[in-house]
């Protein structure tokens, strides 16, 4: 059930159903500003100590553009997940969850302001992220990262590798060329979300200059970045 500080955790859920009471919209509660759940007292509403299994489920369901855990997956919205939204279950993140990456303008501290950004920076009807692979990995012992989330999961992380392509909410709007990357998502010791780390394959300079001067970004790096064609990952790669 849900506790009055708008909690609930992995002994109340019925865990065969669990991506059913983990839905973007929580029954009983609300959405506030971009998706953030609270409950009828304003209280941000969490899903705490849950298996690892079934908050990879829960980030698969992310990935997607319809947040409806029941229904059937469309072909068309295994491409539209949060990245390109803005929509996820902040109910497995903490509210003061750190983003960070490659881009200039990460890191970001907050869940709320992330989302925030998210909603704002890609055309959602000419964007797409399809999620291509996700595993709960071990980052080993001395990851600087696990250490500072006091994880409850030791040394799991849960990693997925994605492709984005798309048009950017810029006047000019540019036509962003297929990139891929990953991103790992490190618990803390309440099984929520803290830590939101991503990689590119491509580095800050290309995806720079490929959005403001596609043209020279073309001739200097060729049209189109595939997935697994050689590119390497040089921005932000996987350790």
């Amino acid at each position: 059930g849900l506790d009055v500080d708008g909690t609930v955790t992995g002994t109340d859920l019925d865990l065969g159903l669990g991506l059913d009471l983990l839905q973007m919209q929580v029954p009983g509660c609300k959405a506030m500003g971009k998706h953030i759940q609270i409950d009828n007292n304003g209280k941000s509403v969490k899903h705490i100590n849950l298996p690892i299994e079934t908050i990879r489920d829960v980030i698969v369901q992310d990935w997607r553009s319809d947040t409806n855990a029941l229904s059937k997956p469309k072909a068309c919205s295994l491409n539209k997940g949060y990245y390109i939204t803005g929509k996820l279950n902040s109910t497995i993140y903490t509210d003061d969850c750190m983003f960070d990456g490659p881009d200039p303008d990460m890191p970001v501290k907050g869940l709320r302001k992330y989302l925030g950004a998210a909603s704002n920076l890609f055309d959602s009807g000419k964007s797409f992220a399809t999620l291509l692979d996700i595993q709960i990995i071990d980052v080993g012992v001395g990851n600087n990262m696990q250490s500072k989330t006091k994880s409850q999961y030791g040394n799991k992380v849960v990693e997925v590798k994605w492709r984005m392509e798309g048009v950017l909410m810029l006047p000019w709007r540019p036509r962003v060329k297929p990139w891929s990357g990953w991103t790992r998502y490190y618990l803390d010791e309440n099984g929520l979300i803290a830590y939101h780390q991503e990689g590119w394959d491509i580095s800050v300079l290309e995806a720079f200059v490929g959005t403001i001067l596609p043209e020279l970004g073309a001739k200097i790096w060729g049209d189109g970045i595939g997935v697994g064609n050689g590119v390497g990952a040089k921005a932000g790669s996987v350790p």
